[in-house]
């Protein structure tokens, strides 16, 4: 007879921040990884990274918008559904510039415009930061628009596989 170990169930608030701590250390890895393919300085990078720049300032601006959106007061399951559903797609949005950087490398050869592209992508991930601080302010929003819903509540019930 075999034996599973019982793996122990997390909240959804920490299954969330522990995707959110792995996202950062991906980004982190990867100028690891690049340091051993592309030099720091490869030469002509003319345009890219200026793309990286604009692309950078762009997923930021696009990041504070889509934090403005209400989140649902029906019931506590679409808050939570909502919620985490804006979670990826800031995720999508904010670490676009660190990926363009990635592009950057290998199409230029130079590992600095992966860390243009990384300083916008953690900029972005820290306003995006499933903090206390961040649930809270969330919050307020929900008790100002009247429900009595609580968004730390619908956070922490356990997440269906």
């Amino acid at each position: 007879m075999m034996f599973r170990p019982r793996r122990a169930e997390t909240d959804g608030l920490v299954a969330l921040r522990s995707v959110y701590l792995g996202l950062v250390a991906a980004l982190l890895l990867f100028v690891v990884a690049l340091s051993f393919i592309a030099p720091w300085d490869g030469g002509d990078e003319r345009w890219v990274p200026w793309a990286v720049v604009v692309l950078g300032i762009a997923s930021l601006a696009y990041v504070a918008r889509i934090r403005r959106r209400p989140l649902p007061t029906t019931s506590l399951e679409a808050l939570a559904r909502y919620y985490r559903a804006l979670f990826f797609i800031e995720v999508g949005v904010a670490v676009a510039a660190a990926l363009w950087g990635l592009v950057g490398v290998f199409l230029v050869g130079s590992l600095w415009i992966y860390l243009v592209g990384l300083a916008f992508g953690l900029v972005g991930l820290l306003m995006i930061a499933p903090t206390r601080s961040d649930i809270e302010r969330r919050q307020r929003e929900i008790t100002e628009a009247g429900s009595p819903l609580s968004l730390q509540d619908a956070l922490t019930i356990v997440p269906t596989p």
